[in-house]
Protein backbone atom coordinates (compact mmCIF):
# COMPACT_ATOMS: atom_id res chain seq x y z
CA UNK A 1 0.00 0.00 0.00
CA UNK A 2 1.01 3.75 -0.82
CA UNK A 3 1.76 6.34 1.66
CA UNK A 4 -1.19 8.07 0.16
CA UNK A 5 -4.29 9.72 1.79
CA UNK A 6 -7.55 11.06 -0.18
CA UNK A 7 -9.49 13.78 2.44
CA UNK A 8 -12.02 14.49 0.07
CA UNK A 9 -14.19 11.67 -1.66
CA UNK A 10 -17.85 11.04 -1.93
CA UNK A 11 -20.41 8.24 -1.63
CA UNK A 12 -24.17 7.48 -2.13
CA UNK A 13 -25.08 9.47 0.77
CA UNK A 14 -24.64 12.53 -0.98
CA UNK A 15 -23.97 12.39 -4.71
CA UNK A 16 -21.45 9.71 -4.97
CA UNK A 17 -22.28 6.28 -7.13
CA UNK A 18 -20.78 4.11 -4.46
CA UNK A 19 -22.26 3.03 -1.54
CA UNK A 20 -20.08 4.02 1.34
CA UNK A 21 -18.55 0.42 1.91
CA UNK A 22 -17.97 0.08 -1.74
CA UNK A 23 -16.32 3.89 -1.63
CA UNK A 24 -14.11 2.12 1.54
CA UNK A 25 -13.26 -0.47 -1.33
CA UNK A 26 -12.71 1.38 -3.70
CA UNK A 27 -9.62 3.33 -1.82
CA UNK A 28 -8.59 -0.18 -0.85
CA UNK A 29 -8.20 -0.92 -4.66
CA UNK A 30 -6.55 2.31 -5.00
CA UNK A 31 -3.71 1.61 -2.78
CA UNK A 32 -4.37 4.15 0.14
CA UNK A 33 -3.70 3.74 3.58
CA UNK A 34 -6.10 6.50 4.80
CA UNK A 35 -9.31 8.54 3.35
CA UNK A 36 -11.77 10.59 4.67
CA UNK A 37 -15.53 10.54 3.98
CA UNK A 38 -16.83 13.93 2.62
CA UNK A 39 -20.69 13.81 1.85
CA UNK A 40 -22.63 17.02 1.00
CA UNK A 41 -23.94 18.04 4.55
CA UNK A 42 -24.11 14.58 5.95
CA UNK A 43 -22.72 12.20 7.96
CA UNK A 44 -24.94 9.48 7.00
CA UNK A 45 -22.38 7.21 5.17
CA UNK A 46 -19.70 7.71 7.92
CA UNK A 47 -19.92 4.64 10.27
CA UNK A 48 -20.28 1.97 6.85
CA UNK A 49 -17.32 3.22 5.54
CA UNK A 50 -15.42 3.28 8.78
CA UNK A 51 -16.07 -0.06 9.45
CA UNK A 52 -15.01 -1.21 6.30
CA UNK A 53 -12.10 0.68 5.97
CA UNK A 54 -10.96 -1.00 9.67
CA UNK A 55 -11.63 -4.22 8.37
CA UNK A 56 -9.37 -3.49 5.17
CA UNK A 57 -6.85 -1.87 6.90
CA UNK A 58 -7.56 1.35 5.97
CA UNK A 59 -7.67 4.72 8.59
CA UNK A 60 -10.58 6.10 8.36
CA UNK A 61 -11.47 9.73 9.01
CA UNK A 62 -15.01 11.18 9.19
CA UNK A 63 -15.79 14.23 7.00
CA UNK A 64 -18.76 16.43 5.82
CA UNK A 65 -18.22 18.79 3.17
CA UNK A 66 -21.05 21.82 3.88
CA UNK A 67 -22.25 24.26 1.24
CA UNK A 68 -21.33 27.96 2.05
CA UNK A 69 -23.31 30.96 1.71
CA UNK A 70 -21.22 33.09 -0.89
CA UNK A 71 -21.38 35.35 -4.18
CA UNK A 72 -20.00 31.91 -6.14
CA UNK A 73 -19.62 28.37 -5.34
CA UNK A 74 -17.86 27.61 -1.52
CA UNK A 75 -17.70 24.48 0.11
CA UNK A 76 -15.90 23.82 3.29
CA UNK A 77 -14.63 20.70 4.55
CA UNK A 78 -15.13 18.80 7.65
CA UNK A 79 -12.29 16.48 9.05
CA UNK A 80 -12.43 14.42 12.31
CA UNK A 81 -16.37 16.05 13.18
CA UNK A 82 -17.84 14.00 15.98
CA UNK A 83 -20.43 12.17 14.39
CA UNK A 84 -22.61 11.74 17.12
CA UNK A 85 -22.60 15.58 17.88
CA UNK A 86 -26.18 16.23 18.65
CA UNK A 87 -25.74 20.34 17.59
CA UNK A 88 -23.76 19.07 14.60
CA UNK A 89 -26.68 16.86 13.36
CA UNK A 90 -29.36 19.55 14.28
CA UNK A 91 -27.43 21.90 11.73
CA UNK A 92 -26.83 19.31 9.38
CA UNK A 93 -30.62 18.49 9.18
CA UNK A 94 -31.48 21.80 8.73
CA UNK A 95 -29.72 21.61 5.25
CA UNK A 96 -30.73 18.31 4.80
CA UNK A 97 -34.54 20.17 5.01
CA UNK A 98 -33.63 23.14 2.63
CA UNK A 99 -32.20 20.36 -0.09
CA UNK A 100 -36.02 18.59 0.39
CA UNK A 101 -37.37 22.15 -0.58
CA UNK A 102 -34.87 22.84 -3.05
CA UNK A 103 -35.61 19.86 -5.09
CA UNK A 104 -38.95 19.99 -4.80
CA UNK A 105 -38.96 23.45 -6.44
CA UNK A 106 -36.49 22.52 -9.35
CA UNK A 107 -39.13 19.40 -10.53
CA UNK A 108 -41.78 22.35 -10.22
CA UNK A 109 -39.65 24.12 -13.06
CA UNK A 110 -39.16 20.98 -14.71
CA UNK A 111 -43.37 20.82 -15.21
CA UNK A 112 -43.53 23.97 -15.85
CA UNK A 113 -41.58 23.43 -18.77
CA UNK A 114 -42.88 20.56 -19.88
CA UNK A 115 -40.32 18.03 -18.98
CA UNK A 116 -41.45 14.68 -17.44
CA UNK A 117 -38.71 14.92 -14.52
CA UNK A 118 -40.38 13.04 -10.96
CA UNK A 119 -39.55 12.10 -7.43
CA UNK A 120 -39.45 8.64 -8.69
CA UNK A 121 -36.89 9.30 -11.65
CA UNK A 122 -34.72 11.03 -8.30
CA UNK A 123 -35.35 8.88 -5.50
CA UNK A 124 -35.01 5.70 -7.74
CA UNK A 125 -31.46 6.13 -8.65
CA UNK A 126 -29.99 4.68 -5.21
CA UNK A 127 -30.88 2.63 -2.28
CA UNK A 128 -32.34 4.53 0.33
CA UNK A 129 -33.13 7.96 -1.34
CA UNK A 130 -35.31 10.57 -0.45
CA UNK A 131 -35.43 14.36 -1.64
CA UNK A 132 -33.03 15.08 1.18
CA UNK A 133 -30.01 12.91 0.41
CA UNK A 134 -30.17 13.56 -3.61
CA UNK A 135 -29.80 16.82 -5.55
CA UNK A 136 -28.83 18.14 -9.03
CA UNK A 137 -26.12 15.21 -9.75
CA UNK A 138 -29.36 12.87 -9.49
CA UNK A 139 -31.69 15.99 -11.81
CA UNK A 140 -29.05 15.42 -14.62
CA UNK A 141 -28.58 11.23 -14.36
CA UNK A 142 -32.83 11.78 -14.60
CA UNK A 143 -32.58 14.20 -17.26
CA UNK A 144 -30.08 11.93 -19.32
CA UNK A 145 -31.76 8.74 -18.85
CA UNK A 146 -35.09 10.59 -20.09
CA UNK A 147 -33.19 11.95 -23.16
CA UNK A 148 -33.92 15.39 -22.74
CA UNK A 149 -29.98 15.78 -22.78
CA UNK A 150 -27.21 13.95 -24.02
CA UNK A 151 -25.10 14.06 -20.69
CA UNK A 152 -24.60 15.02 -17.05
CA UNK A 153 -22.45 18.07 -18.44
CA UNK A 154 -25.30 19.46 -20.95
CA UNK A 155 -27.58 18.80 -18.16
CA UNK A 156 -25.70 21.09 -16.29
CA UNK A 157 -24.72 23.70 -18.72
CA UNK A 158 -28.45 23.73 -20.25
CA UNK A 159 -30.21 23.48 -16.75
CA UNK A 160 -29.09 22.95 -13.55
CA UNK A 161 -25.98 25.89 -13.20
CA UNK A 162 -27.52 29.38 -11.68
CA UNK A 163 -28.78 31.36 -13.84
CA UNK A 164 -30.47 28.42 -15.92
CA UNK A 165 -33.90 27.44 -16.02
CA UNK A 166 -34.21 24.17 -13.32
CA UNK A 167 -31.52 26.29 -11.14
CA UNK A 168 -33.29 27.44 -7.58
CA UNK A 169 -30.62 28.39 -4.84
CA UNK A 170 -31.21 26.46 -1.50
CA UNK A 171 -30.63 28.05 2.28
CA UNK A 172 -27.19 27.66 3.42
CA UNK A 173 -24.81 28.85 6.30
CA UNK A 174 -22.63 31.95 5.79
CA UNK A 175 -18.75 30.54 5.28
CA UNK A 176 -18.20 32.03 9.33
CA UNK A 177 -21.42 29.69 10.13
CA UNK A 178 -20.21 26.84 8.06
CA UNK A 179 -16.56 27.07 10.12
CA UNK A 180 -18.02 27.33 13.36
CA UNK A 181 -20.55 24.66 12.94
CA UNK A 182 -17.20 22.40 12.11
CA UNK A 183 -15.50 23.71 14.69
CA UNK A 184 -18.24 23.05 17.68
CA UNK A 185 -18.40 19.34 16.30
CA UNK A 186 -14.36 19.05 17.28
CA UNK A 187 -13.38 18.95 13.93
CA UNK A 188 -10.73 20.74 11.34
CA UNK A 189 -12.51 23.22 8.73
CA UNK A 190 -10.86 23.45 5.27
CA UNK A 191 -11.81 25.11 2.13
CA UNK A 192 -12.55 23.29 -0.40
CA UNK A 193 -11.13 23.16 -3.78
CA UNK A 194 -10.90 27.48 -4.23
CA UNK A 195 -9.41 27.13 -7.71
CA UNK A 196 -13.61 27.34 -8.21
CA UNK A 197 -13.75 30.71 -6.39
CA UNK A 198 -10.85 32.57 -7.74
CA UNK A 199 -7.30 31.72 -9.22
CA UNK A 200 -5.90 34.92 -8.59
CA UNK A 201 -3.39 35.12 -6.01
CA UNK A 202 -3.97 38.69 -4.19
CA UNK A 203 -8.20 37.44 -4.08
CA UNK A 204 -7.06 34.29 -2.68
CA UNK A 205 -4.72 35.10 -0.07
CA UNK A 206 -7.67 37.64 1.18
CA UNK A 207 -10.32 35.51 0.94
CA UNK A 208 -8.22 33.05 3.32
CA UNK A 209 -7.01 35.90 5.80
CA UNK A 210 -10.88 36.55 5.91
CA UNK A 211 -11.81 32.86 6.70
CA UNK A 212 -8.88 32.34 9.06
CA UNK A 213 -10.11 34.89 10.84
CA UNK A 214 -13.65 32.77 10.78
CA UNK A 215 -11.42 29.66 12.20
CA UNK A 216 -10.79 27.80 9.11
CA UNK A 217 -7.61 25.80 9.85
CA UNK A 218 -6.29 24.68 6.22
CA UNK A 219 -6.75 24.63 2.40
CA UNK A 220 -7.85 21.85 0.17
CA UNK A 221 -3.64 22.25 -2.11
CA UNK A 222 -3.96 19.14 -4.20
CA UNK A 223 -7.18 18.56 -6.11
CA UNK A 224 -8.52 16.75 -9.08
CA UNK A 225 -8.59 19.97 -10.83
CA UNK A 226 -5.80 21.70 -10.35
CA UNK A 227 -2.57 22.64 -11.90
CA UNK A 228 1.14 22.13 -10.14
CA UNK A 229 1.38 26.34 -10.75
CA UNK A 230 -2.33 26.58 -8.48
CA UNK A 231 -1.57 23.91 -5.88
CA UNK A 232 2.32 25.40 -5.62
CA UNK A 233 0.20 28.41 -4.87
CA UNK A 234 -1.46 27.41 -2.45
CA UNK A 235 1.07 25.34 -0.44
CA UNK A 236 2.92 28.95 -0.32
CA UNK A 237 -0.09 30.73 1.09
CA UNK A 238 -0.69 27.86 3.64
CA UNK A 239 2.97 28.76 4.97
CA UNK A 240 2.05 32.84 4.74
CA UNK A 241 -1.05 32.08 6.69
CA UNK A 242 -0.05 29.85 8.88
CA UNK A 243 -2.74 26.76 7.76
CA UNK A 244 -2.61 23.41 7.09
CA UNK A 245 -2.37 21.65 3.16
CA UNK A 246 -4.80 18.93 2.69
CA UNK A 247 -5.73 17.12 -0.53
CA UNK A 248 -8.16 14.91 -2.17
CA UNK A 249 -10.06 14.01 -5.55
CA UNK A 250 -13.05 15.13 -5.40
CA UNK A 251 -14.06 11.10 -5.92
CA UNK A 252 -17.81 10.58 -6.99
CA UNK A 253 -17.48 7.26 -8.96
CA UNK A 254 -19.39 7.00 -11.90
CA UNK A 255 -21.07 10.54 -11.46
CA UNK A 256 -17.93 11.95 -11.93
CA UNK A 257 -15.93 9.17 -14.15
CA UNK A 258 -12.87 11.21 -14.94
CA UNK A 259 -11.45 11.47 -11.52
CA UNK A 260 -9.93 8.14 -9.82
CA UNK A 261 -8.75 7.64 -6.75
CA UNK A 262 -5.24 6.99 -5.96
CA UNK A 263 -4.42 9.46 -9.07
CA UNK A 264 -2.83 11.96 -6.76
CA UNK A 265 -0.07 12.08 -4.51
CA UNK A 266 -1.43 13.52 -1.41
CA UNK A 267 1.29 12.78 1.03
CA UNK A 268 0.62 10.98 4.68
CA UNK A 269 2.49 13.85 6.82
CA UNK A 270 -0.69 15.94 5.47
CA UNK A 271 -2.59 13.87 7.46
CA UNK A 272 -0.54 13.23 10.71
CA UNK A 273 -0.57 17.23 10.98
CA UNK A 274 -4.19 17.48 10.48
CA UNK A 275 -4.40 14.76 12.78
CA UNK A 276 -1.96 16.59 15.86
CA UNK A 277 -4.09 19.63 15.77
CA UNK A 278 -7.24 17.73 16.08
CA UNK A 279 -5.88 15.91 18.90
CA UNK A 280 -5.69 19.63 20.45
CA UNK A 281 -9.34 20.45 19.78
Amino acid sequence: MINNVDLHIHSNASDGSMSPAETALAAYSAGLCAAALTDHDTVAGVAEFAEKCLKLGIEPISGVEISAKFRCEMHILGLFVDVKNKNFLDKLSKLENARYDRNKAMLERFREMGMDITEADIVSQKPNATLENTGRSHMATALVSKGYVSDRNEAFEKYLIKGKPAYVPRITYSPAESIQIIKEAGGIAVLAHPIYITSDECQLRDLLTELKSFGLDGVESIYSDYTDDYSRLCLELCDELGLMPTGGSDFHGENRPSVKLGDLNVPYEFLERLKKTAHKN
